[in-house]
């Protein structure tokens, strides 16, 4: 295998029985068994077969900085009438944000490579768990009263995940 391949695909060793490859928001990630090495000639011929079914990733270029991001979150909390704890960026593997039970807001870095109208979503969505801590009527109110277009933006963010520009 040329070493090429591998240098966009990361490798995550958690506790599982079985090699999964996932396209996720930092792009394609083969979660593999703690036991198993990932030079392994199992691992190699199995990202060789990932490949050729999903396509290589590209790496995006940035679209947006996290100092952008972190403006985004000051004009939309602003926006909202909420203001968050602590506003970290880092890398996510399953989810394009979070907010916890203290306030504070996760955003995953991949969002500097989506448009910025899409992470303008996930900064809103994320914002509006300040207020509504779980995905109610009452939370889709809110969404809609603050960003009418969410659902468009919501399923614009799934195709760009899909596609795999991410």
């Amino acid at each position: 295998m040329h070493t090429d391949q591998f240098s966009n695909i990361r490798f995550h060793q958690q506790h599982r029985r079985s090699l999964v490859m996932k396209r996720t928001p930092v792009g394609l990630v083969v979660f593999i068994p703690k036991w198993l090495n990932p030079d392994s000639p199992q691992v190699r011929a199995f990202v060789e077969e990932g490949l050729r079914k999903l396509g290589s990733p590209v790496p995006q270029p940035e679209i947006v900085s996290e100092n952008d991001l972190r403006a985004m979150v000051v004009e939309w909390s602003a926006r909202i009438g909420v203001q968050p704890g602590r506003v970290q960026i880092r890398d996510m593997y399953r989810k394009w944000g979070s907010c916890s039970s203290r306030g504070n807001i996760t955003l995953n870095s991949a969002l500097c490579r989506v448009p910025r109208p899409l992470a303008e979503y996930i900064i809103c969505h994320e914002l509006i768990h300040l207020l509504i801590f779980n995905h109610s009527k009452q939370f889709k109110a809110l969404m809609s009263h603050h960003m009418p277009d969410w659902r468009e933006r919501e399923a614009a963010l799934q195709a760009h995940l899909n596609s795999g520009k991410c």
